[in-house]
């Protein structure tokens, strides 16, 4: 009987250390993303381009911050102030070798040349603009002239190898009226995004309109494929009770609260700090997981526990939206249309699970197949949590 004690512990040690591992390899969706407005007149084009100081250092330098790159604990001003003139120059010239590779404009066709230039730098050892995370960011612009006679689509190719995102501002002035902003989010990929025509005569014609099903698409992708936090929180409440009459009472309760506080948030009547709500997403996600081992039935109190948990996803939702830098007058639209784009991604997730399990569910196995999921569920989500408060 002993060593039937121990062989069961043994089993459990095992299965521990490979949730760790799957939890040590497993990422959450990426909040950080680029940020870069272009405008067009008369026959110039300007663009200005905000890229974190940490990222633009060597890694192999002597003053990289230590731990995590880019962890906004240690790569906010408080690094910046140990750099010296050389160091910055370094940066400098990382910012325009990256952005000649990476932020890649077009008139029919051809690139376009640009001249660069740092606005921040009016000192060598400026201070530097922080995100609300704390990271110091560095601002480029960038400057051309669009070549006579040449008419055709402006567009941009946003080739990032890191896989990060660019919220972009199209702004096209108007004689005596308002500025026209045209908002996208462009996704890596070698694939031009057309912003704007321009007119043999160097005159902007029209701009790109920002859609409603472009927010869509980009309130899906944050749950498919980027969100893997909220895919592994929708899950944990799937695996409850994988019926849809429990599903429904906790979907609908969670699809509610994460409304409100994606308004309340966008309207900028109800804030919080990213370095807050992410952490407590990561504990929200651990909660479900635990809550799964030993209940296998919904109730009533786990339907309240959603609703208040949906209202901290929503924060998370509204921190990713904002990145954005929605412009006045534009809140309506990427606000209903990301908000009906998540709701189409949670939807295609437990559509998923379904058909991933509905010939396994009336198995013996699968009540343990439960259990497994759901401590690999809790175990992301303190993993998460941790890293997320410590970096």
């Amino acid at each position: 009987m002993i060593e039937a004690f121990g062989g069961f512990w043994r089993k459990w040690l095992l299965v521990c250390l490979g949730l760790l591992a799957f939890a040590a390899s497993a990422e959450g969706h990426a909040m950080k993303q680029v940020r870069a407005e272009i405008r067009a007149a008369d026959g110039v084009w300007h663009a200005s381009v905000w890229l974190e100081a940490w990222a633009l250092y060597p890694e192999d330098g002597p003053k990289v911050p230590p731990g995590t790159p880019g962890d906004p604990k240690m790569s906010g001003n408080a690094w910046v102030a140990g750099l010296d003139a050389d160091d910055h120059r370094v940066m400098r010239e990382t910012a325009e070798e990256f952005l000649c590779s990476i932020f890649i404009l077009t008139l029919a066709g051809e690139n376009l040349e640009a001249s660069y230039s740092f606005p921040d730098y009016t000192v060598e050892r400026p201070v530097l603009k922080e995100t609300d995370e704390g990271a110091a960011v560095v601002r480029i612009d960038l400057t051309g002239k669009f070549p006579p006679g040449v008419s055709g689509p402006l567009e941009l190719v946003w080739n990032d190898d890191e896989d990060e995102p660019l919220a972009l501002e199209v702004i096209t002035p108007r004689p005596g009226k308002k500025p026209k902003i045209s908002v996208m989010r462009l996704a890596p990929r070698d694939e031009p995004t057309e912003l704007m025509t321009i007119e043999a005569s160097g005159v902007v014609e029209e701009t790109k309109e920002s859609t409603l099903v472009g927010w869509i698409v980009a309130g899906f992708e944050h749950i498919l494929p980027k969100g893997l936090d909220h895919i592994l929180f929708i899950l944990g409440l799937f695996l409850l009770q994988p019926k849809l009459k429990p599903l429904l009472w906790q979907t609908s309760a969670f699809t509610v609260a994460h409304s409100i506080t994606l308004a309340l948030a966008i309207l900028g009547i109800l804030t919080a700090p990213a370095s807050v709500v992410e952490p407590m997403i990561a504990l929200s996600i651990a909660y479900v997981g635990i809550e799964n081992l030993w209940v296998k039935e919904l109730k009533p109190w786990r339907v309240a526990l959603v609703f208040g948990l949906g209202l901290l996803h929503g924060m998370g939702f509204a921190t990713v939206l904002k990145e954005l830098e929605l412009p006045e007058g534009e809140i309506l639209k990427p606000l209903v249309g990301f908000n009906i784009g998540v709701e189409l991604g949670q939807i295609t997730v437990l559509a998923l699970a379904f058909a991933a399990t509905f010939w396994f569910m009336k198995k013996p196995g699968f009540e343990k197949f439960r259990k497994v999921a759901s401590a690999a569920i809790a175990v992301t989500g303190l993993y998460w949590t941790v890293e997320r408060i410590f970096g």
